[in-house]
């Protein structure tokens, strides 16, 4: 008896409660006015602060501005630190379903699971998609294509676009307001937390050591010679 109420205590410490998934989703250019395709543009990047240390899924809106070209796959890497060189800690490709148009921002999110990062510091995803001009990535703040004038702010503190060539990286750099439209589901591991029907297991268990202890005593018997 002592055994199976031991077996009940571990399988109710056992249970866990699961960590909840949180998301940072970041909109800069709302309507979709600025979309750049990569090839013009180079590798593009966002930089952004972790606020988790187990990523789920990455993603970013997408429009097809020229959707007669190649739907080429497009890589995926995340670097450490605000910038688009140096060796990725991790990088995957996806490619984009052609369903997607150049009159509508598309969000597409891709499975990162098993990405780990630290809490608090930098990191970069990188896009890449190579030689087709097909797809934009869509990132802001929106202008005003008749007077030049910025017409948002900045959307995220924690983090900047970054891109390889000209123009972008001009504006960008020296403003500090450009982001991509893009969002990061993470979490952070939970500790044991025992659900009620796991307080019940507990003291349920204890209780049956308790008394399987109890009638262990009572039967032990002392002889005298």
């Amino acid at each position: 008896m002592i055994k199976h109420a031991f077996l009940l205590l571990a399988a109710a410490t056992a249970i866990t409660a699961p960590a909840s998934a949180t998301t940072l989703e970041v909109v800069s250019g709302p309507t979709g006015q600025r979309a750049v395709t990569l090839s013009y543009v180079g590798m593009a990047g966002q930089s952004f602060t972790a606020f988790d240390t187990n990523l789920q899924s990455v993603g970013f809106q997408w429009e097809a501005l020229n959707p007669s070209q190649a739907n080429l796959p497009i890589s995926l890497s995340l670097l450490s630190g605000s910038t688009l060189s140096g060796a990725a800690l991790f990088s995957t490709s996806f490619t984009l379903p052609s369903s997607i148009n150049n009159r509508t921002a598309t969000w597409f999110d891709v499975d990162v699971t098993g990405w780990n990062v630290t809490a608090g510091e930098t990191y970069t995803l990188v896009l890449d998609t190579g030689s087709s001009a097909r797809n934009a990535v869509v990132l802001g703040p929106e202008i005003n294509i008749y007077t030049g004038k910025v017409l948002g702010g900045d959307a995220y503190t924690g983090g900047t676009a970054l891109f390889e060539n000209q123009p972008y990286s001009g504006f960008c750099q020296t403003s500090g307001l450009c982001d991509l439209n893009f969002r990061i589901t993470a979490t952070t591991p939970t500790a044991p937390v025992p659900e009620p029907a796991t307080w019940a297991m507990m003291i349920l268990g204890m209780g049956l050591v308790g008394g399987a202890m109890r009638n262990s005593r009572r039967q032990v018997s002392t002889t005298f010679a």
